[in-house]
């Protein structure tokens, strides 16, 4: 994927979380890294998560 599919799906990915609690989005991110840890990253950075809430 190019950079913008790379942060389109990342935006997506934010966006279908919806109103899920920020436990949910949190746990979410954590198997997002395990699948790649850039996708996790990404993700994290779309919903405007810090990792430090993530693997803290």
């Amino acid at each position: 994927m190019n950079p913008g599919q790379q942060q389109a799906l990342f935006d997506n990915t934010a966006r279908a979380m919806g109103d899920a609690s920020q436990e949910v989005k949190v746990r979410h991110i954590g198997n997002c890294l395990k699948a790649d840890p850039a996708y996790g990253e990404g993700v994290a950075a779309a919903l405007g998560i810090a990792m430090s809430m993530v693997v803290g």
